[in-house]
């Protein structure tokens, strides 16, 4: 669902602005309920009027957007558990105010995380159930989706199937569903933040539940089909034994060597005119010629196949090439006089870039840092976990700036809502705002200066 919002600073803290559906009154209580109350788990907010439309003020300093944390980072099983249990502990919170958890905006760019308390913060706007379409208000389950590990097969599985539960009309996620999702399978200290390592306390959990009747745990997985010519390694772990199907192109040679036997055994035995015991062994010799010429056939053909069934068995074992650029931009064809030549290798150089090796050079305290520019995206910051560059300044925040490219591809800096702000020529970004940068600027993240050139 589309919501308009902004981003706002002052000069102690940071606020994202929604604006509220139309014809949202003041006086709903639910509005008075969500800004003057401190609601466990849910994001502060005060009530403004603006133009005669109602904006809800939500505070933000120092905390993370899920959507950044996990933009080149995949989810485990222990990150989503951590994410929905505090999701369901948040709907349960709002209950108590006599709050409907329909109301809480489930985008990936509207859940905060505080790294301080190491917990998740999510986001309510009073009315918005009205205003949603079936199915409208799902984006969080289609981000797990997208951003779960899918090595991670349990992870992968609840993903999978929490976003297909989202398409059901007025779905709500509860305590009830994340206890059929992971049950007692894994517990997470409370002080544990996301990346962090969580060990299983059950080796295998019953997903087949029943809990969501559209499908099972497997339906998030495609199982490849069988061979149906190798048989499983047993027991004893032997090697797996190629078994072939007994073909009829063994029947008719065996069907004529018979047949000629039989002839022969009758000219020689029965008591036969001369004509009649020619005309039998004729038979019986070409019977015997064809017999042969089959089963020669037969066996050149099998000896193909199981060569040929070794190569694959050869190519299926074999590493993968590995390749720098994509296979689309990997062959180009040269043209001269509108006849092709052939193909031409392109090969990736490093340290050649499109951008004219720009870079960001530390100064002062930062000193002897050196950002590169070439192979974006990155994230600056000191945590190691959701961070690409690391700055070590304590002014610098643990998720503190992002760098990317605009459409031309040229270096774009964005605020990640940090607590020192990021500064481009002297001038302070808001937080999520952008700004293109080239050579000659200075950017400051916190106290950490450099310059791009």
């Amino acid at each position: 669902m589309e919501l308009e919002t902004g981003y706002y600073r002052d000069s102690l803290k940071s606020y994202m602005t929604i604006r509220c559906p139309e014809k949202a009154e003041e006086s709903d209580y639910r509005f008075r309920m969500a800004s003057a109350n401190h609601i466990d788990g849910i994001l502060p907010c005060s009530l403004r009027m603006i133009d005669d439309s109602i904006y809800l003020y939500y505070e933000i300093t120092a905390r993370q957007k899920l959507s950044h944390m996990y933009a080149d980072k995949r989810m485990d099983a222990s990150d989503l558990q951590r994410l929905l249990s505090e999701l369901a502990a948040a709907g349960k919170e709002l209950s108590r105010y006599l709050l409907d958890a329909a109301d809480l905006i489930l985008e990936a760019d509207k859940v905060y995380y505080d790294f301080s308390e190491n917990r998740y913060y999510f986001t309510f706007c009073p009315g918005l159930s009205e205003k949603a379409s079936a199915g409208g208000n799902r984006g969080l389950y289609v981000f797990l989706a997208e951003k779960i590990d899918a090595g991670d097969r349990e992870a992968a599985s609840a993903a999978f199937q929490l976003d297909a539960m989202s398409e059901m009309p007025e779905f709500v996620f509860t305590e009830k569903i994340l206890k059929q999702l992971f049950g007692d399978r894994m517990q997470i200290p409370e002080d544990a933040s996301p990346g962090e390592e969580s060990i299983p306390t059950e080796a295998e959990t019953d997903w087949g539940s029943g809990f969501y009747s559209a499908g099972t745990m497997d339906d998030a997985y495609v199982t490849p089909p069988e061979m149906p010519e190798r048989e499983k390694e047993g027991a004893a772990g032997g090697e797996a034994v190629l078994k072939r199907p007994f073909s009829i192109k063994y029947l008719l040679p065996a069907g004529l060597l018979i047949l000629s036997g039989l002839l022969a055994g009758a000219g020689r035995f029965l008591d036969l005119p001369v004509r009649t015991l020619r005309l039998f062994t004729a038979g019986a010799m070409a019977a015997g010629a064809s017999a042969l010429l089959l089963l020669v056939l037969a066996l050149t053909e099998r000896i193909k196949g199981f060569r040929a069934g070794k190569k694959e068995e050869a190519a299926e074992k074999a590493e993968p090439e590995m390749s720098l650029l994509p296979p689309g931009e990997f062959d180009l064809w040269q043209k001269e006089g509108g006849n092709e030549t052939g193909p031409v290798q392109t090969v990736f150089v490093p340290g050649i870039s499109e951008k004219e090796g720009l870079r960001l050079y530390g100064n002062g305290r930062a000193r002897g840092c050196t950002i590169e520019l070439d192979a974006l995206p990155h994230t600056v910051g000191t945590s190691a976990d959701f961070a690409d560059v690391l700055i070590d300044d304590r002014s610098v925040s643990r998720m503190h700036a992002r760098i990317s490219e605009d459409r031309s591809g040229n270096p774009l800096i964005t605020d990640l809502n940090s607590t020192n702000g990021t500064w481009i020529n002297g001038i302070r970004l808001q937080p999520e705002e952008s700004v293109p940068v080239g050579k000659g600027d200075v950017i400051r993240f916190g106290e950490a200066e450099f310059c791009c050139r």
